[in-house]
């Protein structure tokens, strides 16, 4: 019985650091569902930019895709913008969403990986903007993300989601760029 009590505590003491290592290739949260009430995920097609809502021109999808496209090329974030409405638990939806697109995948990273950044626009929410980083780009913080925020805010709030998808793209190319440089060649 001591023996049998003995290897159990062992297990129960190694097993919470099962997968913790930084070059064990399982994530530590993994976490890729629809939270509760929220809208399915819009799979990701032609554009980096998925407007759900239809208050944007497919011109500007199109122009927006192309800065992100350059932000991948460059080696600095895989960044996606979602316009979606109906989404109640904004920042679980976005860091879900990210990781169910498997944004920033190994070695795209600035650190490896995890570059990946989502942008959840909600036309129909008081605060319109949430977003989620991933873990490879510890040096984008909070106070960086909003000032992105601050200065694409108010085309959101008039509703002139054209121009603020673009602003807030232009705005985290230039974090991004001042942060880490120009990594890659840009197309």
């Amino acid at each position: 019985m001591n023996r049998t009590f003995y290897f159990l505590a062992v297990f129960l003491l190694i097993l919470p650091g099962y997968g913790c290592d930084k070059n064990s290739p399982v994530p530590s949260d993994e976490n890729v569902s629809v939270p509760s009430g929220d809208p399915s995920f819009p799979p990701l097609e032609q554009f980096w930019v998925i407007d759900k809502a239809g208050v944007m021109h497919p011109q500007n999808i199109e122009e927006a895709s192309t800065l992100c496209q350059e932000l991948k090329d460059q080696g600095l974030a895989e960044v996606v913008v979602l316009i979606q409405n109906g989404v109640q638990h904004p920042a679980d939806y976005a860091t879900h969403f990210g990781r169910w697109l498997r944004l920033g995948k190994k070695g795209l990273g600035t650190e490896g990986g995890n570059n990946g950044i989502v942008w959840l626009i909600r036309p129909d929410a008081t605060e319109k903007i949430t977003y989620s980083v991933g873990r490879g780009l510890p040096l984008l913080t909070s106070g960086r993300m909003v000032d992105i925020i601050n200065a694409s805010k108010d085309y959101f709030n008039f509703n002139n989601y054209d121009q603020g998808v673009l602003v807030l793209l232009k705005q985290t190319q230039n974090q991004l760029v001042q942060i880490y440089g120009r990594k890659g060649v840009s197309p």
